[in-house]
């Protein structure tokens, strides 16, 4: 056995997150983790990673038993971890950041081989078959592309145990496929072990050999991926949640009037996009990884540079930028929720209601008193977030209740527009649920939505009509009901 994890137990502030975990990994085998956000999937593996030095419990590896008590320490053994969260240095170049901790020297010690890295880190890229440009800022690329940083990173180490948190939740489908072809290699040709956390099920059952299952902290079942079809991952992993709304298709309702046009909003010289929105009604937008899809969410806050109109209630936006457009009613949950979504070290409090401040102020512009705890609280209950308290930091949560903190943080401004890029990437199929639930509720109440996202199912079960896009030209604004799974992702690739 390659790796052995013995009643792993931990603790943060006598709360027992992780309570008596068995876990093996054989060499060559791809072991998918996967569990409810808040399990303990992550602390396991910041466990073996050496993050946590106060852990209870045995970790053995080729059967001799360690201590791994700093990163540097499990690096050491070989092994390497890709987080869900980037651990990139945004100023950095791509190749920099690959070679990172393995920079070669050049004439003297002072001094650092540049060209030599970039080629080193071009060729251990192009080993996994991946093109990345290596001269370029990370904060430069999109999300696809950091995250492919990441995975180049953590391949070109001397790796014989590599640990992947959700690498594919913001990748097309084509990357991902290219990701698993790359990891089935590794396992087969190099012996590597592969532990694998996924939120998605379907993806488990086709790139791993075994899977466990955990929930509260504890492991409920773990057997050969064979053995599982999708619904019976699903039940384990959530327990009694409802999961039945999933990929269930949005009821037709009435719809208000106008809350959103775009008339010839052009990005980049790009042709001008034309879009309509109701009040109640969520649209799509469907197409691949730099196909233009969040630029134009960012054109329409005026985040980007770009020409053409934006009207909100009919009233064109003759300035955008995003305090303008917000106050117009317009709100937008980014796809980074860690970058650029969440104030990490700031109170769940804070977060909630930071968008919604102007509802609380008084006539003399005082906030009211109570008022931000009374909405943070209710917005705590209406989105069940984990643990419910408003006092605790945004960065102590785990991705689901981040995740919920961002839409209830939109929720909260009361909104006639919401757009929403990629809102449940990388979140549990019941946090998926409780999310798409929120949603509706916000169509419902009348707020115009505009969703993005790589979820197939997520857009044709919650939108009306869907725009698919390639780089950044509509090729058609479609009907959902009109639209099988298949036909949309032809449309789209």
């Amino acid at each position: 056995m390659l790796l052995e994890m013995r009643d792993i137990r931990k603790s943060f502030s006598g709360n027992l997150v992780l309570r008596g975990i068995d876990f093996g990994l054989q060499r060559g085998q791809i072991h998918a983790l996967v569990g409810h956000n808040g399990a303990g999937k992550s602390t396991l593996m910041k466990t073996l990673s050496g993050n946590y030095a106060d852990y209870q419990g045995q970790i053995l590896i080729d059967g001799v038993e360690c201590r791994l008590e700093t990163p540097r320490e499990a690096l050491k053994r070989g092994i390497a971890i890709i987080y869900q969260d980037f651990s990139l240095v945004p100023d950095l170049s791509v190749a920099d950041n690959i070679g990172l901790g393995r920079e070669p020297k050049g004439a003297t010690s002072w001094f650092l081989a540049h060209a030599e890295l970039r080629a080193r880190s071009a060729r251990e890229a192009a080993a996994l078959g991946i093109d990345l440009p290596m001269d370029e800022p990370v904060r430069r690329l999109g999300v696809a592309g950091q995250q492919l940083t990441e995975i180049v990173r953590a391949c070109s180490q001397s790796v014989r145990i590599l640990v992947m948190d959700e690498p594919t939740a913001r990748l097309a489908p084509a990357e991902r496929e290219h990701l698993f072809v790359t990891m089935r290699k590794m396992a087969d040709n190099q012996g590597v072990g592969i532990v694998y956390i996924s939120h998605f099920l379907e993806e488990v059952r086709q790139v791993a050999d075994c899977v466990t299952i955990l929930r509260d902290g504890r492991v409920v079942e773990t057997g050969p991926s064979s053995r599982y079809r999708v619904d019976d991952l699903a039940r384990l992993l959530v327990g009694s949640t409802d999961i039945a709304t999933i990929g269930a298709a949005r009821p037709a309702t009435a719809v208000g009037a106008e809350v959103l046009a775009l008339e010839g909003l052009s990005v980049a010289g790009r042709p001008g996009v034309d879009l309509t929105i109701a009040a109640g009604e969520i649209v799509g937008i469907a197409g691949l990884v730099g196909s233009g899809r969040t630029r134009l969410a960012r054109a329409i806050i005026g985040d980007v540079p770009s020409r053409g109109v934006v009207r909100v209630d009919g009233r064109p936006l003759a300035r955008r930028d995003p305090e303008r457009v917000a106050k117009a009613g317009v709100v937008m949950v980014p796809e980074d929720r860690k970058i650029s979504g969440l104030a990490l070290s700031s109170s769940v409090e804070a977060n909630v209601v930071a968008s919604a401040l102007g509802r609380l102020l008084s006539s003399f512009g005082f906030i009211r008193p109570g008022s931000r705890g009374k909405l943070a609280s209710d917005m705590i209950r209406r989105f069940d977030i984990r643990p419910p308290d408003r006092t605790m930091t945004a960065g102590e949560l785990s991705g689901g209740n981040a995740q919920k903190v961002l839409l209830a943080r939109a929720v909260a401004a009361r909104p006639k527009v919401m757009i929403l890029d990629q809102p449940t990437a990388g979140v549990d199929v019941g946090a998926k649920a409780e999310l798409h639930r929120q949603i509706e509720r916000s169509a419902d109440e009348g707020a115009g939505v505009l969703l993005i996202s790589d979820d197939l199912d997520e857009l044709l079960g919650l939108c009306s009509r869907i725009m698919i896009i390639s780089a950044g030209k509509v090729k058609s604004v479609l009907p959902s009901a009109e639209l099988t799974r298949a036909q949309l992702l032809s449309a789209i690739s």
